[in-house]
């Protein structure tokens, strides 16, 4: 008699007893802080369902990282801002509302104590996120955004600017490490570049939002508007993100491991499948969580440690990717280049100008990560990108350094400066996102990624602190430097890194080597294909 391998809908059913007998180990392992913040209910209160609310949780998600985004762009225009120079520098050399006279390290210090905090933001998010869940995390940290711009708007003066700075770091550290787990726990496994893309489509767009914003006040001065105005459509955009959190579902995998079996399921069949809980499909999605959840409960509570003992190679990723998108130079582009533009010879409104339509190609090379993230996979890209920057940086440095006309240089390291960025938004600018999201297991995803992140803000602060005495010191060959940095990342992608495009997030640990399910993976994996998967996927 030929064997028939079991459904999905047959294994869920026989185990719904040990999936219930988990969410009460979970909840007997929670400390007492724990258990107070906890939801004790979830209630679903979005109107639509299937694919519109698929993408609207994308969308939400993506608006957190364009709030991020917008954050690593406006500090660059206000620092050409004559009126805002003015105001905050003048004890410190830029009375005149230049910052030819201040000192580098004052500069670094206003752009880079953001960075600081949200390395903190993050790591606070890595823990609270497993408490009060994912969207929760993302409220919190949009609070705490928008009421840390109107301290900048108001503030009097340097010391009050660069505490609202340092405040809004900590929500930045929250949205920067909470998106990414969002849109990697909602997404179909095929399309799980394609959500993080478009995430980070949104991340780059916030900061061509914020060049053009940042252009189109310039036209104010000399009022306080030209430099107040950007602040102000901040608190528009985190207004609209707070708004969104009431109404969009809880990751269907965070519901599982805190013990909502029947919210989780009915999560999955909402996003993928207009509710239908029966759909085969989301029988297999849901499954999935079941096993890993009871597998991974059974190991006990991951602690920080164990990030670095059972999940060394998966945290060694997570960490470098993060670490080299911030080392490969990009913040040096974005945090200055209106600065470097002005010193290369343009004026102060043309150097906004050109840091404007600099964005637009790299916003859209963005895009080509939608499909190129899955069909290329994550490795080839960050391989790619690797060599290419550095033969690019390499050829700013030459322009930096040649003895040409005053024209000629500023206008080379500019073209080279966008081409730079554009191979740099579909390479390491989205999957050292995309790659932390998804390698973690469940019962660590949130610290591994509070990790991962939290190495991109420490780096992106040690950029953006050192990078104004660099240039001053050693001038173009700064960007050898950066340069030898592209090499070595794309040397660490080929040889170290694991290729995850097409698995879901369970069936990854067994490309680490690791075991992922309760079950045989042989009675797990498969019952869908990938086939089946995308075709009716198709048909949604």
């Amino acid at each position: 008699m030929a064997y028939r391998r079991p459904s999905a809908v047959e294994q869920n059913a026989s185990i719904r007893e040990r999936s219930l007998s988990v969410a009460h180990q979970v909840a007997e392992q929670q400390g007492w802080l724990e258990k107070k913040l906890k939801p004790k209910r979830i209630t679903a209160r979005y109107p639509v369902k299937g694919a519109p609310l698929l993408y609207a949780t994308c969308g939400f998600g993506s608006l957190g990282d364009a709030l991020f985004g917008y954050n690593s762009g406006i500090m660059s225009g206000l620092l050409v801002n004559p009126v805002f120079v003015s105001r905050f520098f003048k004890d410190y050399g830029g009375a005149d509302g230049t910052t030819a006279s201040i000192n580098p390290s004052i500069t670094g210090i206003s752009v880079a104590c953001l960075q600081a905090s949200a390395a903190v933001g993050a790591l606070i998010a890595g823990r609270l996120g497993d408490m009060i869940g994912r969207k929760r995390c993302v409220r919190v940290g949009g609070f705490i955004y928008f009421f840390s711009a109107f301290i900048q708007i108001f503030a009097p003066g340097f010391a009050t600017f660069v505490a609202g700075r340092t405040i809004q770091g900590l929500g930045v550290g929250f949205l920067s490490m909470t998106v990414p787990i969002i849109q990697t726990e909602i997404a179909k496994p095929h399309r799980r570049g394609l959500m993080v893309g478009i995430e980070y489509t949104f991340l780059i767009g916030g900061y061509m939002l914020s060049c053009w914003v940042d252009y189109g006040f310039n036209f104010l001065l000399p009022d306080k508007m030209s430099w107040q105005g950007p602040f102000i459509v901040q608190i528009i955009l985190s207004f609209l993100l707070l708004t969104m959190s009431f109404f969009l579902p809880e990751t269907p995998r965070w519901l599982a491991k805190n013990g909502f079996m029947d919210e989780s399921l009915q999560t999955v069949a909402d996003l993928h499948s207009k509710g239908d809980v029966n759909a085969e499909h989301v029988q297999q999605v849901f499954l999935e969580i079941q096993q890993a959840v009871i597998y991974e409960t059974a190991l006990g509570k991951s602690g920080w440690g164990e990030m670095f003992t059972r999940y060394r190679k998966r945290t060694i990723v997570g960490i470098t990717v993060q670490m080299f998108a911030q080392l490969n130079g990009i913040n040096i582009i974005s945090f200055y280049l209106p600065s470097t533009l002005t010193a290369a010879g343009f004026s102060e409104r043309k150097s906004l100008l050109y840091t404007g339509a600099n964005a637009l190609p790299y916003t859209a090379a963005t895009i080509v990560t939608w499909y190129l993230a899955d069909a290329w996979g994550r490795k080839p890209l960050l391989i790619l990108g690797g060599v290419a920057m550095a033969v690019l940086l390499s050829i700013v440095c030459a322009f930096v350094e040649a003895d040409l006309a005053v024209n000629t240089k500023a206008n080379g390291q500019y073209a080279f400066v966008m081409l730079y960025n554009i191979v740099y938004g579909f390479t390491w600018g989205p999957m050292p996102w995309l790659l932390p999201a998804e390698i973690f297991p469940l019962r660590g995803r949130s610290k591994g990624m509070a990790l991962a992140t939290t190495s991109n803000w420490i780096f992106n602060f040690i950029i953006g602190m050192v990078a104004p005495d660099a240039f001053a010191g050693i001038n173009g060959y700064f960007y050898l430097i950066i340069a030898g940095f592209c090499l070595f990342s794309a040397g660490l992608a080929h040889f170290y890194y694991v290729e995850t495009a097409n698995c879901t997030l369970e069936e990854i640990a067994t490309a680490f080597g690791d075991r992922a399910f309760a079950d045989s993976e042989e009675n797990i994996v498969g019952v869908v294909s990938p086939d089946d998967e995308k075709r009716k996927s198709a048909v949604q």
